[in-house]
């Protein structure tokens, strides 16, 4: 008898999320090489404004455009995989797990409007990153090493059977 899992942890939508974080992920890493770097990457202030100020005005506008679509779509996508993949292999008492990482999915987009703001040179709010950035890190990475956790734990059981 098939298990009905909730529609964030079937099969199929853990296929599209992961080919869609993986797919998101090249696509973003792409994007930094090509201009010299993402302000994701940067953990505050000023490591993000000596990196603003290296870029062209094109490369501004290429950096807010993967930000806008790449950057908009890649929480949706890890936030779905990791926390679809934690409710179906720990159940209802995984949803922790997904509240997690909806909370580093949250705090991604907080960082991705700030840095918006940033590239187009409307704010400067890029001082909010020394706690928002190093946040999102923290929260996705708990969710994501949580999950990893539940995978091994899933993987030892199928192996002693």
């Amino acid at each position: 008898m098939a298990i009905d899992h909730p529609r964030l942890a079937r099969t199929s939508m853990l296929a599209i999320s992961f080919a869609a974080m993986v797919l998101l992920a090249g696509l973003l890493r792409q994007t930094g090489d090509a201009i010299g770097g993402l302000l994701d990457l940067t953990l505050d202030g000023t490591s993000a404004r000596v990196l603003l100020a290296q870029l062209s005005p094109y490369q501004r506008d290429v950096h807010a455009h993967a930000t806008m679509l790449y950057d908009g779509l890649y929480p949706l996508a890890y936030g779905a995989f990791f926390a679809g993949l934690a409710i179906r292999l720990g159940g209802r008492p995984a949803r922790w797990i997904a509240l997690v990482m909806l909370a580093g999915m949250i705090t991604d987009y907080a960082e991705n409007i700030i840095q918006l703001l940033a590239l187009s040179g409307r704010a400067d709010w890029l001082d909010a990153k020394t706690v928002i950035t190093p946040l999102k890190f923290a929260l996705t990475g708990t969710a994501v090493i949580a999950t990893v956790v539940l995978a091994a734990r899933a993987a030892l059981r199928r192996l002693r059977r």
